[in-house]
């Protein structure tokens, strides 16, 4: 064909095909609304992909006028077309989606027609539902399908009605008014071919997968550069309610905030709880939300939620039954790290045989941010011999001088668990810390515990005096230590919000941990706390470190050089490489690369991963598909 004949065919079908858009789809939609982001009227769910959580899909159901009085549609555009016209003409999908809801009336819809989707037929189910449901996919299909017709009106008209919209990963983005990954090529294009949203949030940006895919970064610039957006990013199995301006977050893990005077340090993100000001964001031009907090879209500010109290008079603790090994605590008095008697009580040299870079030669160490899952306390007991074998030591002298004097943890691992070998040892005197009797109990140790607090105290009761060596020891036999919160911190070399004037102090008057992770440096409670920035620019001037910072409820399994996830919630690495930017951090799954960190100081492991402590990089974990996650599956 004639090159200029070509040219002159193709601008008529372009002109054509936006003669033909414009003919069809020339709806002005009337969102009514005079709120910054919310809905006047109605409620928004925005779910970070990855499945739904009950408490999600309870609170859907609810706004939607429950069960017995719920009209949904379901929207299956972002699918793709032959999975969705597969849907529609398939009863048994109708079926499914009333099982998994609960609810009789449902109505699946599809088209890829603008001419369909301005059609009085095609959105007369739209008329009377109280309930618009967004499958997954690519939200770029649900633009292409929607945007601008009269079946994007009858969308908005749920809302002003009083109904409820719904949507997971492409189901989120769609429902900004800028559309974040809608480019055709693929998620990885972050500004695409598409960048208009349905925009039920409006003046919003809205990314999804945000922490299991290492997305937390990808939104900065984009929010730095349009001052007039909210960015918001969902993890998995976690949504925003957003009802006028007010978003809460609700679900298993963390919505992600980024404003622009954040961005730019001067953001109003105080952590505020009974009227004060608890934590911030740490430097950061981002902050995380976790379940149940509230944000003031308008205002750009945390809204300040009460802590719970516990109703009625406190339950009497049970009485101890287990035996507190170490001194009368009224005789004793700790010498200053300082002090001449504090050098003559540890005259010790600590051997460590470990020849590898971090973790121990032999042992293994189980590192937590806080709690521990059931999961972790079997692993704990598994590797200290199993309840029949396991010779446990707990050590409480991180609790403080009262605290440590109870026995309850050791009760509980004997009680829950059936271990019948366990003892607490507690002692803040240096000579007795170097006395054989006091150290008799951990050489037939199988695993040891180290309860929460404050780190600098057992450094205080322990650090470089015979018990110390014994903890290793405990190590070289081929045992187990176990300590979340203070007790994850201890382990690191270098102790990490280690001063006696409070945690938010992060290098203070005591820097020496136990060092049963070598060459490291160890945060606990950082999402829940937003503590995710504390650590880069100690790493980034201490190159010989690693940082491990632990989110509540998760766990990290060392062995060796190997680092394994297996608590819930996420690991952030703090590697030099990768916070100057030319870090191994890749993602890989099945050997090929699935995602890498974006472009920021730090990345997040999920449960199952692992990491190489010694080559600095994430080990190839083959894909494995979670059961647990109920997700909607069109029929294939």
């Amino acid at each position: 064909m004639n090159r200029k004949i070509f040219v002159l065919f193709l601008a008529t079908v372009i002109l054509s095909y936006a003669t033909v858009f414009a003919q069809v789809s020339p709806v002005t939609i009337n969102e009514k609304s005079p709120t910054r982001h919310g809905p006047e009227n109605g409620s928004l769910i925005i779910v970070g992909g990855g499945g739904r959580t009950p408490k999600i899909d309870e609170k859907f159901l609810e706004l939607a006028g429950g069960k017995d009085s719920a009209r949904i549609v379901v929207i299956m555009a972002n699918v793709g077309d032959s999975a969705a016209l597969a849907a529609v003409n398939d009863p048994k999908a109708v079926e499914n989606f009333r099982k998994e809801f609960g609810v009789k009336d449902i109505t699946v819809l599809h088209t890829k027609s603008l001419v369909e989707a301005n059609s009085d037929r095609f959105i007369e189910p739209l008329k009377k539902a109280s309930a618009v449901y967004f499958l997954g996919g690519r939200q770029w299909r649900a633009a292409d399908s929607y945007l601008n017709t009269r079946t994007h009106q009858a969308f908005w008209d749920v809302l002003h009605r009083g109904g409820v919209i719904m949507g997971g990963s492409a189901g989120a983005s769609i429902q900004g008014s800028f559309l974040w990954r809608g480019d055709t090529r693929g998620p990885h294009i972050l500004v695409g071919d598409h960048t208009q949203g349905l925009g039920f949030l409006k003046n919003s940006a809205i990314d999804q997968h945000l922490l299991r895919r290492n997305r937390e970064f990808d939104l900065v610039e984009f929010i730095r550069k349009s001052p007039e957006l909210i960015g918001i990013g969902l993890d998995e199995r976690t949504a925003v309610l957003v009802q006028k301006d007010t978003l809460e977050v609700i679900g298993e893990s963390y919505a992600v905030i980024y404003d622009h005077s954040t961005i730019v340090g001067k953001g109003n993100n105080a952590h505020v709880v009974n009227g004060r000001e608890d934590y911030t964001a740490s430097n950061g031009p981002f902050f995380f939300l976790h379940e149940g907090q509230k944000y003031d879209l308008a205002g750009r500010k945390v809204i300040d939620r009460p802590q719970g109290r516990f109703d009625g008079a406190r339950p009497e603790p049970p009485p101890s039954q287990s035996v507190l090994h170490g001194p009368d605590l009224k005789s004793v008095k700790a010498p200053s790290h300082a002090s001449e008697a504090f050098y003559r009580a540890t005259p010790i040299t600590v051997k460590d045989s470990s020849s590898t870079r971090h973790g121990p030669e032999n042992g293994s160490l189980i590192i937590a941010g806080s709690g521990f899952t059931p999961e972790v306390w079997e692993k704990f007991i598994e590797l200290a011999g199993g309840k029949d074998k396991a010779n446990i030591v707990v050590i409480t002298a991180a609790a403080g001088d009262s605290a440590a004097l109870s026995t309850r943890t050791a009760d509980r691992i004997r009680e829950q668990f059936g271990v019948k070998d366990v003892i607490t040892l507690h002692t803040k005197s240096l000579e007795v810390a170097n006395s054989e009797e006091f150290v008799a109990p951990l050489k037939k140790a199988t695993g040891v515990f180290f309860a929460g607090g404050r780190q600098w105290r057992t450094a205080d009761s322990y650090l470089n005096t015979l018990t110390h060596q014994a903890f290793l020891d405990v190590l070289d036999r081929g045992g187990v230590i176990i300590g979340g919160s203070a007790g994850a911190s201890i382990q690191g070399s270098f102790l990490w919000r280690g001063d006696t004037k409070g945690p938010h102090i992060l290098v203070g008057d005591h820097t020496q941990g136990l060092g049963f992770l070598k060459n490291s440096v160890i945060d606990q409670h950082l999402l829940r706390r937003n503590r995710e920035f504390d650590l880069v620019d100690f790493v980034r001037s201490s190159p010989e470190l690693i940082g491990i910072g632990l989110d509540e409820t998760a766990s990290v399994l060392v062995r060796k050089d190997t680092l394994e996830v297996i608590g819930n919630s996420y690991v952030a690495i703090y590697d030099y490489n990768t916070i100057i930017g030319q870090g191994n951090s890749a993602h890989v799954v099945d050997s090929k690369e699935v995602y890498t960190t974006s472009s920021g100081p730090f990345f997040f492991l999920h449960k199952g991963q692992k990491y190489d402590l010694a080559g600095r990089k994430v080990i190839d974990v083959p894909r494995r598909r979670d059961a647990s996650r109920t997700e909607t599956q069109p029929p294939r």
